[in-house]
């Protein structure tokens, strides 16, 4: 009987296998459901004997493209589901040993091949809130089929026209390809489209409620071996509810073809799948499983859906969500990676920010904001540190026209929902320029060739690469022709690496209203840390966070660079009222594009002074993280989402070699430290990697400018070295030569004498510091007591400076005579603070809290950041040559000077 059972139990998985991408429909009313993630890499034989010992539980399937992860249910009524819970999942564990149960938690914790258990709750996703129109259209008229010339302003549309014979009756009023009433206000594609870049070849996944795919607008473009539906479980994600047209809107901005239907897409030649999610309820498995569908076709994941867009909404993905965007970029596009867009949300009106969507807070996805026709930033609109580009969508009285079901056109497609898929049908034009770009190289495309829109709104700051940054803008508005070209030469960049600090426990609270109104914390970063992890520059910023409050949305958090660049994590939201605080919440930033890493991080938290004034908050720890590209390629890992990197890099750190000897600063080339031990304590590599962690609970914050006397840059090397922050007046915009840092963890320098010659620098440097006063004391009293004629009006001459400036060394911080806060990329400036002024960076008075405008962010409460004041060199021809020229002074020993030397 029990050969029988096992028998049957064998059959029934390979049958279960064979069929292991179509999970069966779902019973919610009746069953519970959870993935099982076991160790199957070498044989199934663990997952048979799972099903073997666990009859009370029914296999459904295996997730498509997410391997060792197994979809069980269990009965409602059965009594399992008293003990059954998370385990290893979501950073914590539900499951218990509870009475009565022990047995049957022993037989699932004894299972040496069971990894985690998570829960598969059902939920709804929600495509982006609806956009409600709160201004009357501008009057225009109608263009006719044929379009015939009324004025100038519609030379290019009729160019256009004519040239590539489009004859679509909405193609004149899609203002975003071709804008006639704002002109320069458009996608600027029609420049690819005469050179046949049209996207064919390109195949876009609309990850929605559904494709029309038998709409004559999509039906020549539609890709069905990328297509699936998770709500009905078919080939087929047909519409089928009344309101299921927000994915054929998106489908027909991308590639709606050249006929005489409605309108054209932005890349008519490409190809559109439809992966059905949004029009019922689904599991983080299923939502997992669109992410990843059709790898091997899909090259972009367009999104326009997310948390609820209600300013009082905290969501992230699920781990197994998360497990999939790892999977898309790591294994999609031949392992190039897979490009995830996501739209920034619609919830601006509710003061509402993208940081607290862990779909668009994500690393993994590019996050695109919105303007209207006239370029201007509409009220729906979130703004964020991950907002990294802007594009068209509805505003000021205008909206999408693009292709709706039941073969009709629409004219009220809009919101970021409408903006999203119009970038990634831009992405498709940039991937056929240049394919062999990866999802981060498509991702620096988009920072270094965006274009900066209404500079004189946006709070933008200029980041360590001479880009300007906003947090509504992003690094400026998508422009078709100008990225596309700008790629088409791009070399790619080295494989990603990734630093995790400490987690730095706080534990400190305030009060709104009484008492300290902001808790800083600081963190070090040394060379040597970033060494170790093989991180040579960063791309994106995470925080991860515990805070807790009486008042979440009063809650602020602000991450403040060595460069001085801000990233506003939270922002006010007056409508979250949640007592829940943020608990293990991970903000991210992509403001911080560039820069080297080393030098002091801050992070604040503070209270929203106009709120409740009882409102407390307790900041109980933060971790930061930095991902970017790696030093060395040959090194490079593969990043798993379940290894904790901190201890790695403890583990890295413990094997290198500890100074033999202290090292010493004294005080008149170090400044002040910002940690509590003295400039003269010994310092271990061990204690060079672990954090400086500095609390200021004042007020009014610390003044981060302090400084002392000159200082050699020798000095300011054995302060990297010690794990200090060397901060002067007359170096605020000089860094350590890279040939000058610490090496690498596993790259032995030339000679073990050398080595220790330079541990031992701060001895050997006093020696010969001593031996020079003694000897510039000597020569004083011989020119003093032998002087030649004509030596005295000389000895005055010399009076009159301090010092002699020795011909091609460079002094300034700056072009501009005085701004010594403007920052020289060419020179570094690794730990000097370019966008703050000598003043404190918040508003006087008592509560010492950053100034927010329009309640949903200020940058600072200065009129304008220092900015360099170069002309701005015009990308003639995309190429990135002229990038290069407004960064002096940034050439790699290697020859990779796409982002200037390894410390940027």
């Amino acid at each position: 009987m029990l050969l029988i059972k096992k028998v049957a139990s064998a059959l029934g998985l390979l049958l279960a296998l064979t069929n292991a991408s179509v999970a069966p429909p779902r019973d919610y009313a009746g069953r519970n459901y959870f993935l099982v993630e076991l160790n199957t890499q070498d044989s199934n034989r663990p997952l048979s004997d799972f099903i073997s010992a666990h009859d009370e539980y029914r296999f459904e399937n295996q997730l498509h493209g997410l391997d060792n992860h197994y979809v069980f249910s269990i009965d409602k009524l059965h009594p399992h589901n008293e003990f059954l819970g998370n385990h290893n999942s979501n950073g914590h564990s539900l499951i218990k040993r509870a009475a009565g149960f022990e047995d049957a938690y022993d037989a699932l914790m004894e299972n040496g091949h069971l990894k985690s258990i998570h829960l598969l709750p059902p939920k709804q996703l929600k495509k982006r809130l609806p956009v409600l129109i709160t201004e009357e259209p501008e009057q225009h008229t109608p263009p006719q089929k044929r379009l015939e010339m009324v004025d100038s302003s519609q030379a290019e549309l009729k160019k256009v026209s004519d040239q590539l014979d489009i004859q679509d009756p909405l193609f004149a009023e899609q203002w975003h390809l071709v804008n006639t009433h704002y002109p320069g206000n458009d996608v600027n594609v029609s420049g690819l489209w005469f050179e046949g870049i049209t996207g064919k070849g390109i195949v876009t996944a609309i990850v929605d409620d559904g494709l029309d795919f038998e709409n004559p607008d999509l039906t020549e473009n539609f890709n069905a071996k990328g297509s699936w539906d998770y709500n009905n479980q078919g080939p087929a994600p047909l519409p089928r509810l009344f309101d299921d047209y927000h994915g054929t809107r998106c489908a027909g901005e991308i590639a709606a073809v050249k006929n005489d239907v409605c309108g054209v897409g932005v890349a008519y030649n490409s190809q559109v799948s439809g992966i059905r999610i949004l029009s019922g309820a689904i599991t983080g498995a299923e939502e997992a499983q669109a992410l990843v569908y059709g790898l091997g076709i899909n090259d972009i994941y367009s999104c326009s859906w997310g948390p609820t867009d209600d300013g009082r909404t905290l969501s992230e993905p699920e781990a197994i969500v998360k497990k999939a965007f790892i999977k898309g970029v790591q294994a999609g596009r031949e392992d190039k990676g897979s490009v995830y867009v996501f739209a920034s949300g619609n919830g601006g009106r509710s003061s509402d920010s993208c940081n607290f969507d862990g779909y668009t807070n994500s690393i993994y996805s590019i996050t695109v904001g919105a303007i209207d026709y006239k370029g201007l930033h509409p009220t729906y609109a979130e703004a964020c540190s991950a907002v990294m580009v802007v594009t068209y969508s509805s505003g000021s009285g205008e909206h999408i026209h693009t292709t709706d079901i039941h073969k009709k056109c629409s004219a009220t497609h809009g919101g970021t929902s409408a903006a999203a898929p119009l970038a990634a049908g831009i992405y498709s034009l940039i991937l056929l320029k240049n394919p062999n770009l990866t999802w981060r190289d498509v991702q620096y495309v988009s920072v270094l060739s965006s274009t900066p829109v209404n500079e004189d709104d946006g709070h933008y700051q200029t980041t360590a690469l001479k880009r300007k940054y906003s947090h509504k803008y992003g690094y400026g508005k998508m422009d078709a022709y100008t990225m596309a070209h700008f790629a088409e030469n791009w070399k790619n960049v080295k494989p990603q690496a990734w630093y995790y600090s400490d987690v730095m426990p706080v534990s400190e609270s305030l009060k709104v209203g009484s008492g300290p109104q902001i808790i800083s914390k600081s963190i070090l970063i040394t060379q040597a840390d970033l060494d170790a992890m093989n991180l040579e520059r960063i791309e994106h910023v995470t925080v991860k966070v515990n805070i807790k409050s009486t008042f979440r949305g009063r809650v602020g958090v602000r991450l403040v660079s060595p460069y001085g660049v801000h990233s506003d994590l939270a922002t006010f939201r007056p409508g979250d009222v949640s007592g829940m605080g943020f608990k293990n919440w991970t903000f991210m930033s992509v403001a911080h594009w560039g820069e080297p890493g080393v030098g002091e991080w801050s992070l604040e938290v503070f209270g929203d002074k106009n709120g409740p004034l009882d409102t407390e908050i307790t900041f109980e720890d933060w971790q930061l993280r930095f991902f970017g590209e790696s030093i060395d390629a040959d090194k490079a890992e593969t990043y798993d989402l379940d290894v904790d990197y901190a201890a790695v890099r403890r583990d890295r750190m413990k094997q290198e070699p500890e100074p033999t000897t202290s090292i010493e600063s004294s005080s008149s080339s170090v400044p002040e430290q910002t940690n509590e031990s003295s400039a003269t304590e010994q310092v271990s590599t061990t204690e060079a990697s672990s954090s400086t962690d500095t609390t200021t609970t004042t007020s009014e914050p610390e003044d981060k400018t302090k400084t002392s006397t000159t200082a050699k840059p020798e000095d300011k090397n054995k302060a990297t070295e010690t794990g200090t922050s060397t901060k002067t007046s007359e170096d605020a915009a000089e860094t350590e030569d890279p040939e000058d840092a610490d090496f690498p963890e596993e790259e032995e320098p030339e000679g073990e004498e050398g080595y220790n010659k330079q541990l031992s620098s701060g001895h050997t440097g006093q020696y010969f510091i001593g031996v020079a006063i003694v000897g510039f004391v000597v020569v004083l009293l011989l020119m003093k007591f032998h002087k030649s004629p004509g030596s005295g009006r000389r000895t005055r001459r010399r009076e009159d400076y301090e010092f002699d400036i020795i011909p091609g060394e460079d002094y300034t911080d700056s072009e501009d005579e005085g701004d010594d806060d403007s920052f020289d990329l060419g020179r570094g400036g690794r730990s000097h603070r370019n966008n703050r002024s000598d003043e404190p960076n918040y508003p006087d008075g008592s509560d010492g809290l950053p100034v927010y405008e329009e309640e949903m962010f200020r940058i600072d409460d200065e009129d304008e950041a220092p900015v360099d004041k170069k002309p701005q060199k015009k990308h003639e021809g995309n190429k990135y040559q002229q990038l290069e020229q407004e960064i002096p002074d940034a050439e790699n020993d290697d020859g990779d000077d796409r982002l200037g030397s390894s410390s940027v």
